[in-house]
């Protein structure tokens, strides 16, 4: 008979500790997550760029008449816009020629990429709720209940057997 008690108080126990253990949460770790993002701005500037020197080009074809002067027979001359080019051919025969160049600066658009680096960190608060418990939750529940009226019943059968307190009780009950 003691065996069978030992047996039952065994059952009850391992039954109590397999509905604690089945039937608990486990409580959910706060996370924190961080999100870097790259922004990039594209800046149009004006770069001054100075134009180089400009060439010019004469060609010519002197000859001397029947007099011994220097006479112009053909003339050419190829230079660019900014060029101002002056000659002069004097009675001794001497070509002197001035030229002159403006000088310009062009301002040229150069697009300049800024990289900038935006962090962003997002931590996540666990706050509790109240919310609907799973199937096999509800029958750990129940199971364990069910487990503590047996083992109760049983220890209760177990008393009674060995001191007949219920016996006792009913007969205290009678007498009022």
């Amino acid at each position: 008979m003691r065996d069978r008690v030992y047996v039952i108080l065994l059952f009850v126990t391992i039954m109590l500790a397999m509905s604690i253990v089945c039937s608990s949460c486990r409580t959910p770790k706060p996370s924190v997550t961080t999100v870097t993002e790259y922004d990039s701005v594209f800046i149009e500037k004006l770069v001054p760029y100075p134009l180089p020197e400009d060439t010019a080009r004469i060609r010519a074809l002197l000859e001397c008449d029947e007099n011994g002067k220097v006479v112009l027979k053909w003339f050419d001359e190829e230079h660019t816009k900014r060029v101002k080019l002056q000659f002069k051919l004097d009675s001794l025969g001497n070509l002197l020629a001035n030229f002159e160049t403006a000088r310009d600066t062009v301002y040229l658009p150069v697009k300049e990429t800024t990289v900038g680096k935006k962090t962003m960190t997002q931590s996540i608060v666990t706050r509790e709720v109240e919310r609907k418990l799973s199937w096999w939750q509800k029958l750990f529940i129940w199971t364990g209940c069910i487990a503590w009226i047996v083992g109760i019943v049983a220890l209760v059968v177990w008393v009674n057997k060995r001191t007949n307190w219920i016996g006792i009780l009913f007969n205290l009950i009678k007498k009022l």
